[in-house]
């Protein structure tokens, strides 16, 4: 199953695996992490294979 499940889908545990280098995909971070703790019902895993590369893309440090 991908993040992108139908609207009001919920899933018991949601996990969101993060690349550790910056692609193009990455500009959608905060969408996909938005989308990624909605869905969790219980409990959500974020795994980032690069320390802060949530934190870079949400705020827009990858784009620059």
């Amino acid at each position: 199953m991908t993040v992108r499940s139908p609207q009001g889908s919920e899933s018991l545990h949601t996990a969101l695996l993060l690349p550790p280098t910056p692609n193009p995909i990455l500009i959608l971070i905060r969408e996909l992490a938005y989308t990624s703790i909605t869905r969790a019902r219980d409990w959500l895993t974020l795994i980032e294979a690069k320390r802060g590369i949530l934190n870079d893309a949400v705020t827009g440090r990858l784009c620059e």
